[in-house]
């Protein structure tokens, strides 16, 4: 059932995605300022208890009616597992700014493609280069597809099923709302609320670094995973990114912050720190890493590489349920 639950979800979405103003958007927004207002008094124990109204507290209800569901038909199981997963699965919820994006730059509109850059991130813009562009788009994009796509997947497998892409899901946007410059929350709450989604991601991101060297570059992948991971501050973005650069034999770093320990690649120098964190480029952090400086013609093959991933963890999905079936 959850390989006809993910497949059903994604065609939806594909047809018809969901708006960023569905109410059920804006109902976890609201949920999220309420446990924060509410439960937030700066002690690490409020933040616990935040989280929890917030996120867990969604899943439980989540796991709940598909119990019910389960017991009454396997049919309205399906259902609940569809409609779950149409709001917390899919390309299409950041994937339109991707393809503008790239058609921008395929047509040497930097400024357009800068401008739709800085609609999607809300990054300064103004001086970068068609490289530049190229680069901040595909890691915020493999980013995403880890936020979106297979992170969820992973969740969604478990036995807990829906109530997975839920508490993963909201994890991940509490995490983000909660950390942004202009939030109220405490840094008790925003220390929790971060440290709870990298504990959720380290799995998922870790298979997900393993299915890009699968269908990529295998021997690259891994090196620049073991080599460069260390680039980017949180890592689990860091082995995701390090592995997709090397199974397609790019360079990337554009959204590295200052690690705390150079990697163990012997190109690496100290003149290779410096640079301002957050660009990369020559000079910056991404100067020692392996791989061509990103162009607007590597976008197609980023995206080849999510789609093969994709496909990859879709058969073993389905491989799966057929064991499951037969058993």
């Amino acid at each position: 059932m959850a390989f006809l639950s993910v497949l059903i979800a994604l065609l939806i979405e594909q047809l018809k995605p969901l708006g960023r103003g569905s109410a059920v958007y804006r109902l976890r927004q609201s949920l999220a300022d309420v446990a924060a207002r509410n439960f937030d008094a700066g002690r690490p124990h409020h933040g616990v208890a935040a989280w929890f109204i917030a996120v867990l507290a969604p899943a439980l209800i989540t796991l709940a009616i598909y119990l019910v569901a389960l017991h009454y038909s396997l049919l309205l199981a399906l259902a609940w597992n569809v409609a779950v997963l149409y709001f917390t699965l899919g390309f299409r919820q950041f994937s339109h700014y991707f393809t503008d994006i790239q058609d921008a730059l395929n047509h040497n509109d930097n400024a357009a493609a800068r401008s739709l850059l800085k609609q999607w991130k809300a990054l300064d813009t103004v001086d970068m280069s068609a490289s530049d562009v190229t680069q901040q788009t595909i890691e915020h994009a493999l980013v995403s597809v880890q936020r979106y796509v297979l992170g969820v997947f992973f969740w969604f497998i478990l036995p807990i099923g829906p109530a997975g892409a839920v508490l993963y899901r909201l994890s991940d946007y509490v995490a983000g709302k909660w950390s942004q410059a202009d939030s109220e929350a405490s840094p008790a709450l925003r220390s929790f609320a971060q440290k709870a989604f990298d504990l959720l991601d380290w799995v998922p991101a870790r298979l997900t670094a393993i299915g890009y060297a699968i269908v990529g570059n295998f021997e690259d992948a891994i090196d620049v995973w073991r080599g460069y991971s260390q680039l980017w501050a949180n890592h689990n973005t860091g082995v995701m990114l390090a592995s997709a650069a090397g199974a397609v034999g790019i360079r990337l770093g554009a959204t590295a912050a200052a690690a705390p320990a150079a990697p163990t690649e012997p190109g690496w120098t100290q003149e290779s720190e410096r640079g301002e964190p957050g660009l990369g480029g020559p000079g910056g952090q991404t100067a020692a890493m392996p791989g061509a400086i990103p162009q607007p013609a590597h976008l197609r093959n980023v995206v080849g590489l999510v789609w093969r991933s994709v496909l990859l963890w879709m058969l073993l999905l389905a491989m799966l349920s057929v064991v499951s079936w037969v058993s």
